[in-house]
């Protein structure tokens, strides 16, 4: 049968609907988010590391809310427990639309219905299997990415091979996976989303949004000790983060693994470490030892990262979060008092408060903060200089500078163009304010206002790094086939942009460039389900987003292609370069609408 068959079969015989959140699959269920309110009004210890948890995991957690919790959580944990694991299978539709509107673009909509099949299944009360399957039908005259607010990335789970029916596309969306233990030991093999940290939205490391992975996991969560480990296989790109060309290829895998103790009731200390490797299957990163050790037997070229993660409950209703990590430091200059050497970290900070009043879930602030190539790893041995002492060019060298940009980011910390890490580039920082709020039964409603500073770190290249840079990129693009998006060096100040040996990799030049995007959002949803009734139940969603953007376009690149050609280029083009992309800068009005409605039985 056809693919355009075969998704015309699917669409007739399981309706047509929108994304169903599992819990043991899929970390973004709203679950997660009253666990959190849970763990910070003391009636639960202190939650796994790692998201999705499995089936047995939350129904302890659903068991110790009815057992410690007021009126309120008992009726939530009694709602859970029907919604996940009254049947082993659900089949369900979701219908929707979103809508975006901005003052620079006109307006743009996307209409979607997705089938989906969905459930948890337990066998020999060791055993439990999550799974989402269904498919993603949509019109193809607008990318979803198109339709996304900034830094913000999709929650599906479908790939860039669509089936294309009329003027309808089609992509299969599924997660799945099988878990082995009990509640507080078992492993995790599956393809999913995976989200680590205390903070719901996003993380410094998994931020839980990133496309899914194949996973293997294996988590003990001991009451004062835990320990988690997981072995991720990824998806790398040699385009360098254009999301259009579709060229992905396998051999990139991620090691992570966390430490947690847990002194006093109140503390809860996390150390963690990931390290992403490529071309090669490293067995070694499934061991519980340092990851460090293990990137020194290969020449310390593994881009390895390590982080601490506090807890602290001072007194119930209220939680304090820090998670923080170093990419890479120089430590020589930092001993000396050379503080503005370079200085790779990210690090969130907030509270979550859940207040005595019936119909406020909770209130929270956090505040994450990013400097430039965080995420990015830096080969040592590339250096992008293709001028010779005279101010000629090389040729040798630029054929090696072109050889090499099929693979520098290879390590990067991502995973098919999506950040592994926070969903702010480097060189950002931002403040998040949530409100959840429950005024009537089964009615939620959610507020968030974000604050995002952002600027590119290309900005602050010397003119001879830049001609260097924009030498090599003429090359590629003279070079592209018809019809083919050329390789490139990015210089987008994104997580694609690395160091390349720049005089700016050295020092921490946060925020020192003098253009600066500036994102301001307020945001509020809505969900309302209706009772379960024997024929089923209906959810409405309903959702508004406002977002200013003050010089939109400090996140595209500077200097990429001006004329296809090898040849030399002049320092005046560098310039030239660099004032239009000032001149293309520009400050944007979005508006985005959203609706659906969900039947699932």
């Amino acid at each position: 049968m056809s693919k355009k068959l075969s998704v015309l079969f699917c669409l007739l015989v399981t309706f047509a609907a929108s994304v169903f959140a599992q819990v043991s699959v899929d970390p973004n269920d709203v679950f997660y988010k009253d666990a959190k309110n849970w763990e910070t009004k003391g009636i639960i210890g202190w939650l796994p590391q790692i998201r999705p948890y499995s089936i047995d995991t939350v129904k302890a957690i659903l068991a110790e809310v009815k057992e410690n919790g007021d009126e309120e959580d008992v009726k939530l944990a009694d709602y859970y427990s029907q919604k996940y694991f009254s049947k082993n299978w659900n089949a369900g539709i979701t219908v929707g639309a979103d809508l975006k509107k901005a003052n620079d673009d006109g307006l743009k909509k996307m209409l979607y219905a997705e089938p989906e099949i969905f459930g948890d299944i337990s066998l020999l009360k060791i055993v439990g299997f999550g799974y989402q399957a269904g498919i993603l039908a949509q019109n193809n005259s607008v990318k979803e990415k198109e339709i996304l607010p900034m830094f913000e990335n999709s929650r599906n789970n479908t790939y860039d091979d669509p089936a294309n029916v009329w003027k309808i596309e089609a992509n299969i969306d599924v997660a799945a996976n099988l878990t082995v233990g009990k509640s507080d030991l078992y492993g995790m093999f599956g393809l999913n989303k995976v989200a680590y940290g205390p903070f719901v939205n996003d993380s410094v490391l998994l931020n839980g949004t990133q496309f899914h992975s194949g996973n293997f996991s294996f988590i003990y969560e001991g009451e004062k000790f835990g320990y988690t480990q997981i072995f991720s296989t990824l998806s790398r790109s040699e385009k360098n983060g254009d999301a259009g060309v579709l060229d992905f290829v396998p051999e990139k895998y991620m090691g992570f693994h966390s430490v947690r103790f847990t002194p006093i009731k109140q503390l809860a200390i996390s150390y963690f470490e990931t390290s992403t490797v490529t071309n090669r299957f490293d067995p070694a990163y499934l061991l519980p030892v340092p990851y460090m050790i293990i990137q020194g037997m290969f020449g310390a070229s593994d881009n390895t990262i390590s982080g601490l993660t506090f807890d602290i409950r001072p007194i119930d209703r209220l939680g304090v979060s820090i998670s923080g990590l170093v990419d890479d430091v120089n430590l020589n200059e930092l001993m000396i008092g050379h503080f503005d050497t370079r200085f790779k970290f990210a690090l969130m900070a907030g509270v979550n408060y859940t207040p005595e009043v019936s119909f406020i879930d909770n209130i929270s602030l956090d505040y994450t903060i990013v400097p430039p190539y965080t995420y990015s790893h830096n080969d040592p041995s590339l250096k992008i200089n293709v001028y010779d002492k005279n101010g000629g060019l090389d040729n040798s060298l630029l054929t090696k500078a072109k050889d090499m940009a099929s693979s520098y980011n290879k390590d990067n910390f991502t995973t098919r163009l999506t950040s592994l890490g926070t969903k702010i580039p480097p060189n950002s920082d931002r403040i998040h304010f949530g409100a959840s709020f429950r005024p009537v039964e089964r009615l939620r409603l959610d507020f968030n206002t974000t604050f995002v500073r952002h600027a590119n770190i290309a900005e602050s290249y010397s003119a001879e790094e830049a001609r260097n840079l924009l030498t090599v990129n003429n090359a590629l693009a003279g070079e592209a086939k018809n019809g083919d998006k050329p390789l490139y060096y990015s210089t987008d100040g994104s997580i694609w942009t690395s160091s390349l040996d720049m005089k700016a990799g050295d020092y921490n030049w946060f925020m020192r460039q003098d253009h600066k995007m500036y994102i301001l959002q307020y945001a509020l949803n809505a969900e309302y389900e209706l009772e379960r009734q024997k024929w089923g139940t209906l959810v409405f969603n309903a959702g508004y987003m406002f977002e200013y953007i003050h010089n939109k376009g400090v996140d595209t690149n500077i200097y990429s292609a001006i004329n296809n050609t090898s040849d030399s280029v002049t320092l005046q083009q560098v310039e030239d370069a660099k004032k239009n992309w000032v001149a293309n800068l520009h400050n944007v009005f979005n508006n985005y609408f959203s609706v659906s409605v969900k039947y699932f039985y």
